[in-house]
């Protein structure tokens, strides 16, 4: 006998697909903070002439780039309680997916930093700007538009990471993908289904990102 796709038993499971995206929104939304506020101290701490600052970020960005970010979860959700220092799920999931997510952030906007020419620095300097006013009010906002594009690929891959949230018993979209394959018994219309809100997810979000890239872009 073939396999008959039947996408209609999902039907009565459709609030608890909305449920999970919007928990999964609601992660992504507030690691996206974390990450890019995040990623922007760590890349000043690396450009900084501060021999403690730089080794203090570039440890934090290359032990964050070179361990699983399932492993950095579980960290958190399982060893604070040992500490005694006990989180809800959902405020564990955004903290960890943003504090993983400030590492390539903050290569990023480090990268962004680094481009920006001497020739702002000059001119700010000739119209009386201190090094912090030059930096707060020319430099840094130059990077971050140059950085723009680049965030807008990490944020894509951060909102794909976060479907490994689950893990920690989170009833986020793959979370609620999992029971509903349990209870439905329909495992693969659930996956394409999710396939499908990803997909759609993750364009509409890079759509809208070269809508205002086109908008800030500045050439050198």
């Amino acid at each position: 006998m073939g396999y008959k796709l039947n996408f209609k038993v999902l039907i009565q499971y459709w609030d608890l697909f909305m449920e999970g995206v919007g928990l999964t929104v609601q992660i992504c939304i507030g690691s996206l903070i974390i990450a890019f506020f995040l990623g922007m101290i760590l890349a000043v701490m690396r450009e900084s002439k501060n021999k403690l600052a730089r080794t203090i970020a570039t440890v934090w960005v290359e032990v964050l780039r070179n361990t699983p970010f399932l492993i950095q979860l579980f960290f958190f959700y399982y060893g604070l309680p040992q500490l005694g220092i006990y989180v809800d799920a959902k405020v564990v999931a955004i903290i960890a997916l943003g504090i993983n997510s400030s590492a390539p952030n903050c290569e990023v906007i480090r990268s962004g930093l680094m481009a920006v020419k001497k020739g702002y620095y000059e001119a700010s300097y000739a119209l009386g700007f201190s090094k912090f006013q030059t930096f707060a009010t020319v430099v840094l906002p130059i990077s971050l538009r140059l950085a723009f594009k680049p965030l807008t690929s990490n944020f894509v891959n951060m909102v794909l990471t976060s479907s490994t949230c689950y893990g920690i018993t989170l009833m986020e979209i793959m979370g609620v993908a999992k029971t509903v394959s349990a209870r439905s018994n329909r495992p693969f219309e659930v996956y394409i289904v999710l396939l499908i809100a990803y997909c759609i997810f993750t364009y509409l979000i890079s759509f809208l990102c070269k809508a205002i890239d086109k908008k800030i872009e500045i050439k050198l």
